[in-house]
């Protein structure tokens, strides 16, 4: 009963044809356990107008965008770099990712364009996510970016698999400081 009570929320609004955002879909290679792997996509504003972007996520705690916001000028591109913590296998097809794109010529930054939660996205595109058991396909020679610090200390999505006589000592006891010589009496 509550739900048919409940008016459902207005569809986001379909990506401008002058936004272009390549690929498709997003495919994680997880053949390399426990090392974080990455796609690329591409947003092109092929506009006469500057366009403000945010990617946004269905998990924080596995996922990371470089840059997560930020502007492409008009008739530019720019590339944005999705991670994937890897620390286990995900079967999920339920994941994606949004790109949010609002035109905007006025802020200097585009976190401001975004606060605003009066100003309504002028389009918006999801790329699902999946994921492969194959081995990343190799890069260029040299081309071995390290992730984003935050993705390695984000919490574990798996328990961990360390036993506890392989687990990291703890750290040592500071010295103690040394007497003070007694005062005669």
């Amino acid at each position: 009963l509550y739900s048919s009570m409940v008016a459902p929320s207005a569809a986001p609004p379909p990506m401008p044809k002058e936004i272009e955002i390549t690929p498709e879909a997003i495919t994680f290679y997880c053949g390399n356990a426990g090392k974080s792997t990455y796609c690329d996509i591409k947003i092109a504003n092929k506009a006469t107008k500057r366009a403000a972007f945010k990617v946004r996520c269905t998990s924080a705690s596995v996922f990371r965008v470089q840059p997560p916001v930020g502007f492409v000028k008009a008739s530019d591109a720019l590339v944005v770099r999705l991670w994937f913590q890897n620390r286990r296998f995900i079967e999920s097809t339920k994941h994606y990712f949004a790109v949010h794109v609002i035109y905007n010529e006025n802020n200097t930054v585009p976190t401001e364009v975004f606060a605003n939660k009066a100003v309504k996205a002028d389009g918006v595109k999801r790329l699902g996510v999946t994921f492969s058991k194959a081995v990343p396909p190799a890069a260029a020679p040299g081309d071995d970016p390290k992730p984003p610090p935050s993705l390695m200390i984000s919490p574990s999505i798996m328990p961990s698999v360390m036993a506890p006589s392989q687990a990291a000592p703890p750290p040592a006891a500071p010295p103690a400081a040394p007497a003070a010589a007694a005062a005669p009496a």
